[in-house]
């Protein structure tokens, strides 16, 4: 079973459309219903920054979670320079990127750890990694998912979970939709491939992860060849 967060987004939807298939997934979501349904067993809305809402979520689906693959792919970014960033701006990006993570971690690990088995697949930015300016709460967020990878790697290995993250470059999905044009060819002309990723790339890593019981902890890059 497949949990997905942030299923509402263009990756999201994708990666729903492409892995029910194989899997039943169940996805979450925070104000609009996602669009392609699969073979999903169902949509919750949920916030991913509050317990109670991530408890009360668990809690109703709790008689489907068998052999549970987390994917955390909920997240938001809000451009804006350190000297210039405000409270309540980098609060909202934090608690939805890392915070509501670690919440989703948390309250599945119990039911993971009882059954012996789990996957937690954490999905952070290649933002994280270089320093790109404008991006400040974005990418504090992205790279604190490195720590808590892994750490929760470390905490759960002998429970048969893996807790990894992929790193993700610059899709033809997603955030990318809202840069300008001009402003995507400046953003391929740095990459050494110099085009955007195919999503088949992400959806091909999640199946490896998923299959893989000895990579854990581990930050996997899918970028391209930007570092």
């Amino acid at each position: 079973m497949i949990v997905l967060t942030g299923a509402s987004g263009g990756l999201g939807n994708y990666l729903i459309e492409n892995l029910s298939g194989e899997h039943e997934i169940i996805g979450t979501y925070n104000t609009r219903e996602p669009s392609q349904t699969g073979r999903a067993v169902g949509f919750y809305q949920v916030n991913a920054t509050d317990s109670g809402s991530v408890e009360r979520f668990v809690t109703s689906v709790l008689n489907k979670l068998q052999k549970i693959t987390l994917i955390n792919l909920a997240g938001i970014s809000i451009d804006g320079m350190g000297h210039k960033m405000v409270d309540d701006t980098w609060d909202q990006v934090m608690d939805t990127n890392l915070k509501g993570t670690f919440l989703m971690c948390r309250a599945l690990l119990p039911i993971m750890r009882q059954q012996n088995w789990g996957r937690i697949i954490n999905v952070s930015s290649v933002v994280g990694q270089m320093g790109v300016p404008g991006t400040v709460a974005y990418s504090a967020s992205k790279s604190g998912l490195f720590g808590l990878t892994r750490t929760l790697a470390v905490e759960n290995a002998k429970k048969n979970i893996t807790v990894n993250t992929l790193a993700l470059g610059y899709f033809n999905i997603g955030m990318i939709n809202v840069i300008p044009p001009e402003v995507q060819e400046k953003i391929k002309a740095t990459i050494p491939m110099k085009r955007l990723g195919d999503t088949c790339n992400i959806k091909t890593a999640i199946q490896f992860l998923i299959e893989s019981d000895y990579i854990t902890g581990a930050v996997i890059n899918i970028n391209g060849g930007l570092i």
